[in-house]
């Protein structure tokens, strides 16, 4: 997700010492990018209206997944990461719902289901999932989150792909194509948190 780029930071950064004597890699995120412009210009054409739909849909139940990360996490690491992405996943929900609007375009497709397995296939973060998690706790509680927004993360990289092989607009290719790098970046900086 192109407001997850708060990880970029991290991604470069080794276990540096801060100030308090934390490791750089378990210190909350910076604060995430100015977020994207509140209007999209130029043509569009339908795989930018999914990709944006889409966005949307993965957006949903990662917000339910990182408000659950802010208030279970025991590792300060974890709950400042869910706190960050969280306010990142609301910025970017607001100005992707304020495209498609612009456009006059629904925010949920009307397409099948079944239309979007070529475009990642990847299985969906449900309300399964996030039970299970919530019956967790302690460390288990912490390695299971970062987990499951790994697998979480990885749609985002497919949809991301999806709207720069096929997309039109420049606005949103761009967005889809920093969706990629910071996602990528993302989910190798949670793999570290996973490891340490």
């Amino acid at each position: 997700m192109l407001v997850l780029a708060a990880v970029l930071a991290l991604a470069g950064c080794g276990a540096q010492p801060r100030a308090g004597g934390a490791p750089a890699s378990e210190a909350p995120p910076p604060p995430p990018p100015s977020a994207a412009p509140a209007t999209v210009d130029g043509a569009r054409n339908p795989t930018d209206v999914m990709f944006l739909q889409m966005m949307l849909a993965h957006h949903e139940p990662a917000a339910t997944l990182l408000e659950l990360g802010r208030g279970k996490a025991t590792r300060a690491d974890v709950r400042g990461l869910a706190g960050e992405l969280a306010t990142a996943v609301a910025a970017e929900t607001r100005t992707i719902t304020g495209w498609l609007e612009s456009w006059g375009e629904p925010l949920v497709s009307t397409a099948h289901a079944d239309a979007h397995a070529a475009h990642g296939g990847l299985p969906a973060l449900g309300d399964k999932e996030i039970a299970e998690l919530g019956r967790t706790g302690g460390a288990e509680f912490d390695t299971a989150f970062l987990n499951l927004l790994i697998g979480h993360q990885h749609g985002a990289v497919e949809l991301a792909r999806m709207e720069a092989t096929s997309g039109q607009n420049p606005q949103v290719k761009e967005l889809a194509a920093r969706t990629d790098e910071a996602t990528r970046a993302q989910i190798q900086q949670l793999l570290r948190m996973v490891a340490g």
